[in-house]
């Protein structure tokens, strides 16, 4: 799901803040400056940051594939990485931009040591013979959400029965929020009408041809606010749990190398809570992993991380601290997708995601 929000924020930078973005996954993004299947070495730590050295005087070089193109909502990385948080922990970073379906087969394969994925995907995955584990939790709260105009009192889901309803497909994180939205409140599809519009939601919504987009907390909403238009937004965490994005890796990782594990969740989790502590720093060094950024509507970018924050934390990682892995939203997860009938055999939970790191 992150891949999306950073889609649609590419298509509005290269916009140049000339109002409302371009569908999600439009040719705009496809020829943006960095695209899909780059790999890049982040620029190098600041002079404050101290490399530490393996045994033998260099740097570790570990692969993280990350959903898509770069964008503010991945600060905590790129802070762990210009702040030296990962040569701390004797590792060279390169951030992998790739498809999201990807991640999760290279991430088992091994052919990237780490990647970001939803715990439903997690799942899915698992019953597919694909060895991945959730090892830190990014997103406490699942981002999706359904978006109106205020006028349109649209304002909880029962005042969803007959609307238009526009999602991308039927497929990934917008058609997961659905199907749970209407699992929690024991609607059916058909109590809506819900039309694939690729990802359009935002101009959709906007020019009203459907009533309701599904898209992302931090992500459509906002723009609709930047353009003037108030906004209702019913959010899919508010009525029911489900197991957000995380940090996984493989369990042959694990198994071998779970020093290496811990040092990057350690790192990554340093970024986040710096990234929360101290927004406009973070939102300065994502610049520089980010030179489309500085093309388009910089307060824009700015708000999205800002808003980005609330989903990292919870009363949960208060007590338990951040990254932690809520076990009932993975069993409440389990359960809408074996109900739902989009998980066809039982997962065992106890290894498809592990605490261990984040203590």
């Amino acid at each position: 799901m992150l891949r999306r929000i950073a889609v649609v924020l590419l298509v509005a930078l290269l916009a140049g803040g000339c109002g409302a973005a371009g569908p999600t996954g439009t040719n705009d993004a496809i020829s943006a400056p960095t695209s899909a299947g780059v790999a890049t070495t982040a620029p190098a730590p600041t002079a404050g940051s101290q490399p530490a050295a393996s045994a033998s005087g260099t740097l570790r070089t570990i692969n993280v594939a990350m959903p898509y193109i770069p964008n503010v909502q991945f600060a905590p990385y790129y802070i762990a990485d210009q702040k030296g948080y990962y040569a701390a922990e004797g590792l060279k970073v390169t951030f992998d931009y790739n498809f999201e379906t990807d991640v999760v087969q290279r991430v088992a394969q091994g052919t990237v040591q780490f990647g970001t994925a939803s715990g439903d995907t997690v799942l899915l995955a698992r019953a597919q013979n694909l060895p991945v584990v959730t090892v830190a939790t990014y997103n406490q709260k699942f981002p999706v959400v359904f978006f109106s105009k205020a006028e349109a009192n649209i304002t909880k889901p029962a005042d969803l029965k007959g609307k238009t309803i526009g999602i991308p497909g039927h497929f990934g994180a917008s058609y997961i929020g659905l199907l749970a939205l209407l699992y929690a409140n024991k609607m059916q599809e058909s109590d809506l009408n819900v039309q694939d519009i690729g990802f359009t939601q935002l101009a959709a919504v906007s020019e009203g041809k459907v009533q309701v987009g599904v898209g992302y907390g931090n992500n459509e909403p906002i723009q609709l606010d930047q353009q003037g238009v108030k906004v209702n937004v019913i959010r899919v965490s508010d009525f029911y749990p489900l197991a957000s994005d995380g940090i996984i890796t493989s369990e042959s990782l694990i198994s071998k190398e779970p020093d290496l594990v811990r040092g990057f969740v350690r790192a990554t989790l340093h970024g986040m809570r710096d990234a929360i502590a101290n927004p406009d720093d973070a939102f300065t060094i994502s610049l520089v992993y980010i030179p489309e950024a500085q093309r388009g509507d910089v307060q824009l970018q700015r708000k999205v991380l800002q808003e980005t924050l609330p989903y990292w934390q919870t009363p949960t990682t208060e007590k338990d601290g951040l990254g932690y892995i809520d076990s009932a939203n993975w069993r409440s997860t389990h359960t809408f997708l074996r109900e739902s009938g989009l998980l066809k055999s039982d997962v065992d939970l106890t290894k498809a995601f592990t605490n261990d790191f984040v203590k």
